[in-house]
């Protein structure tokens, strides 16, 4: 380990990226920047069988979108050699690379035969077929299963075909600092002679992760809590190598609100999920980051800028149980995030919804009814549904919202009739003059304002849920207002009651 705080992410290309597994992440390089240190990316490959194409990329596109720099990590060249999928990328590079493992084999065998020469690990030649009969008798023995050792004292060769076992020590007691848990202690630990190398040349992540955290000078360590029972067997390795361990900061476990493991089942789980339904990163990240870590007591500040997050993050302000991703909270938050940019940023980073909603980001129209969108909006997401007042064909009110004891079709009919006649000639067609006008409306039909306000919502924008009214009617223009006036009307006519 080295004196300069350097952490890393290590993520496996097995599929797409939990958002659990970007909280790792967004810990580690929060970590970093904090202390003015570095943040590495390494790849982690050597389950070769599960490897997905394509995921590396999805992975680095992630931290672009989050806005995460990254200090060390494979350069193009390492990542092509493993992924046909990788197109342009920063070209990432350090000195103690490669920083793909399958690009390290050569590196995990000379630590392998290392460990061999100083008695610490064995060849073993055992076939599946006597492992399988091994286990088999334990079973009927009710024995607990497990590699019994045949290999241990029989100098297998290194021409013959083998796997590398580590040497358990008989009853080993193992302690480690976490640097979120504190003090973790083993009593007994339940492995036996577990696999280092396998037949393929390739390591277990056992003995990979303790090369390359050494060789590439790792000083902590994040990773999620399902590595505790794994954290003895690297405790071990690190004493049998005579190297300084990293400290391992064991982080809890997300929950969805069944407080069950986050899962598919709860949603979205991948960043370009949460990219696609309309959330800025800038509010994923801060959420995801609060899922665990707190300010401090008593500071119930929520909202933090990237600044904010590196200025304040240490890793005794994060919790060691499990925390919830609540979606209610996200929408909030995303909502919040939402309404502090500019109307100009809010346009421009909602532009594609803006024009999935059928309105051009660039019109007068959108400069009118926009603030009131950006107002009600909690992702980009809702703008289309928000904005679908203002789709010109296909208008069809929804005219099962508007009757009622107060307002049955003799009422709307004399309302709308009349103000057909006033909006025809109103000279302030203004959210401002259109409200007044409405006012007059009621004044002048001896009725209360909410009949009048209401069936015109109905009648022009088409239900009940619906931007501010007025400014919706201005946005709209004249000419369209009084097509739908009539159109309402008709509707009416031949509405039953």
């Amino acid at each position: 380990m080295t004196s300069r705080v350097r952490t890393r992410f290590a993520p496996s290309p097995t599929g797409f990226l939990h958002i659990g597994g970007f909280r790792s992440a967004f810990y580690a390089w929060l970590l970093a920047r904090h202390c003015g240190g570095d943040f590495i990316l390494r790849i982690e490959d050597t389950d070769q069988a599960r490897k997905v194409p394509g995921a590396v990329q999805l992975i680095l596109e992630g931290f672009r979108w989050f806005g995460i720099d990254i200090d060390e990590g494979p350069s193009n060249e390492e990542l092509r050699a493993v992924d046909d999928e990788i197109h342009e990328m920063p070209n990432l590079q350090g000195d103690f690379g490669p920083y793909v493992q399958s690009l390290r084999l050569a590196r995990y065998r000379e630590v392998a035969e290392q460990l061999i020469a100083s008695g610490h690990a064995f060849r073993c030649d055992c076939s599946p077929e006597q492992l399988a009969e091994e286990r088999k008798l334990q079973e009927q023995n009710k024995e607990t299963p497990g590699y019994r050792g045949r290999c241990r004292d029989r100098n297998v060769p290194a021409d013959k075909p083998h796997i590398v076992r580590f040497r358990m020590p008989e009853n080993p007691q193992v302690s480690l600092e976490d640097g979120i848990r504190g003090t973790i202690t083993w009593e007994s630990i339940p492995l036996r002679d577990p696999i280092l190398m396998k037949s393929d040349a390739f390591p277990t992540y056992h003995l990979a992760v303790v090369v390359d955290d050494h060789d590439m000078r790792i000083s902590h360590a994040m990773r999620g809590e399902e590595w505790i029972p794994s954290a003895p067997l690297h405790v071990l390795l690190y004493q049998a190598l005579g190297w300084q361990m990293p400290i391992f900061c064991h982080l809890p476990v997300v929950l969805g609100a069944d407080g069950k493991k986050l899962s598919k089942r709860h949603g979205a789980t991948s960043w370009s999920s949460f990219r696609d339904d309309g959330y800025l990163p800038e509010a994923v990240l801060n959420f995801i980051v609060r899922i665990g870590w707190s300010p401090g007591d008593g500071d119930d500040q929520e909202i933090f800028s990237k600044e904010e997050l590196i200025e304040r993050f240490s890793l005794d302000r994060v919790n060691s149980s499990s925390g919830v991703f609540d979606y209610d909270k996200l929408n909030w938050m995303n909502g919040t995030y939402l309404r502090a940019l500019s109307l100009d940023e809010f346009t421009e980073r909602a532009s594609d919804w803006i024009r999935q909603g059928g309105m051009d980001p660039g019109s007068p129209e959108w400069q009118i009814i926009g603030p009131h969108i950006q107002e009600r909006a909690k992702t980009f997401k809702e703008i289309p549904e928000l904005l679908e007042f203002a789709r010109r064909d296909g208008f069809e009110p929804q005219l099962s919202q508007l009757f009622s004891k107060k307002l049955d079709k003799d009422l709307a009919t004399r309302i709308l009739r009349a103000s057909q006649e006033r909006l025809a000639s109103l000279s302030d067609f203004t959210a401002a003059g259109l409200e007044r006008e409405l006012e007059d409306q009621a004044t002048a039909l001896s009725e209360k304002a909410g009949p009048v306000f209401l069936s015109h919502r109905i009648a022009v924008l088409g239900k009940k849920a619906t931007p501010p009214l007025c400014e919706s009617m201005q946005a709209l223009g004249r000419d369209e207002v009084l097509r739908r006036l009539s159109l309402s009307l008709e509707r009416i006519a031949g509405f039953p009651g």
